[in-house]
């Protein structure tokens, strides 16, 4: 025994223009719908690829204040030049910056420490008094 299943029937003419018609605006509607969808979600992806953009641009902002705040009192360059330069041109400076060695004197005393700079009458009123003078 066999058990046989009722024969389903298709639906010819009228209904079948009916079925058809119900489907097409059933995909019409869900077509609609998701463009819809489509549209809110590229609304999104616009403001936050802005947020994205002001966030990047406060970090690069804050990252370069922080190189430069370190770097200038190492160099003589002016302060607009450095703001002026690429974040990784100035992390090559602060690199090498901090791989130079500032220049020393004789007795230990770093060039930039001096108070007095050295000019042509100072060393000359010092040469004249030793060598001139003798009391």
């Amino acid at each position: 025994m066999v058990d046989e299943k009722p024969k389903e029937e298709k639906p010819t003419g009228d209904k079948q223009e009916t079925l058809l018609d119900a489907n097409v605006a059933l995909v019409l509607a869900e077509n609609k719908s998701l463009k819809e969808t489509v549209v809110e979600k590229d609304a999104l992806i616009e403001d936050l690829t802005k947020k994205l953009k002001q966030a990047t641009d406060l970090i690069e902002e804050d990252t370069k204040s922080r190189i430069i705040a370190d770097i200038k009192p190492k160099t003589t360059l002016p302060g607009e030049y450095l703001s002026k330069m690429s974040v990784e041109k100035l992390r090559e400076m602060q690199k090498t910056l901090d791989q130079a060695v500032a220049p020393v004197f004789k007795s230990g005393t770093p060039m930039g420490d001096t108070k007095k700079k050295a000019t042509l009458d100072g060393m000359f009123e010092g040469f004249a008094k030793s060598t001139w003078r003798k009391e």
